[in-house]
């Protein structure tokens, strides 16, 4: 009895060939800068600006995160960056997953105009608001805090979060909370035991967005902060002068402001993933 070897299809080697070498390409592509980023953090000062660049050979150096620790207070701005977004993301999520559930579940008057309300504030741009902002937090005496900037961030990611998270309840059946109704839930129990822990992906994956925005924003916080309530972006910025740019501090505090988000990424991956192929296969 003979085996017959499979040849391989010289076609179909050929496309995963360009499939995977286009990743490849795309990859580098995209981590390319924070590579070269993070190795200026450890560069010395005279080493940066070398021709060629010293892509791997060279001199590692603690000295830019030293003196971002030492001088800067660069934990301080960590902390208030990490606070602002992480109240921002809790309060948009209490508030935003039920209303995300009335939208979606209840027969609200005039939801579709509620629904274009929600979604207009993501359309309108942070400078067209940033002065009436100014101005009332100024009389209320919230400017240089960081519980204003916590709620211009929250207006920030409620929008977001309330869309995402609907469009995930949306794809649930209404027959399971039925299910739960006719066995003695009432609505709050039948949202609270069944809708949430199904739909805790998409709330995940609706979060993580939202804390992203909010650990990114520069505008805002540029604007309604100063002294020590600064976050970990304007100290970013505060290395470039109008004369010369400090590239060993610059990539220092850009590889540790990019580092909560990928840490927090990796600790919700599950989460993330289910969250972003919920709902792709019907069955």
């Amino acid at each position: 009895m003979s085996t017959q070897t499979q040849t391989p299809n010289p076609a179909l080697l050929g496309k995963k060939a360009v499939k995977y070498g286009f990743g490849i390409v795309v990859s580098i592509w995209m981590l390319f800068p924070i590579f070269w980023m993070a190795t200026t953090g450890f560069k010395r000062n005279e080493s940066i600006m070398n021709l060629p660049p010293d892509w791997l050979l060279f001199d590692v150096t603690l000295v830019h995160y030293r003196d971002l620790f030492t001088e800067f207070g660069f934990h301080q701005f960590l902390f208030n960056s990490f606070l602002v977004a992480t109240g921002a993301v809790l309060i948009s999520v209490v508030i935003g997953v039920p209303a995300a559930y009335s939208l979606s579940r209840m027969d609200v008057p005039r939801e579709q105009d509620i629904s274009f309300w929600i979604l207009s504030t993501r359309m309108i741009p942070p400078l067209a608001v940033l002065v009436p902002l100014f101005i009332f937090f100024t009389t209320v005496g919230l400017t240089d805090s960081l519980l204003g900037l916590m709620i211009t961030h929250f207006l920030i990611t409620l929008p977001m979060i309330i869309w995402i998270v609907k469009g995930f309840i949306d794809e649930l059946p209404q027959s399971l909370e039925e299910s739960a109704m006719v066995d003695g839930c009432n609505r709050i129990q039948a949202f609270r035991e069944v809708v949430v822990p199904l739909v805790m992906p998409g709330i995940a994956a609706a979060a993580f967005i939202g804390f992203i925005f909010s650990w990114n924003n520069f505008l805002l916080a540029l604007v309604l902060t100063g002294g020590g309530t600064r976050t970990a972006p304007l100290v970013i910025q505060s290395s470039m002068g109008y004369l010369s740019i400090d590239w060993g501090m610059l990539g220092a505090a850009g590889t540790l402001t990019i580092l909560p988000p990928v840490v927090l990424s990796l600790l919700i991956k599950d989460h993330l993933v289910e969250g972003m192929t919920m709902g792709a296969v019907k069955e």
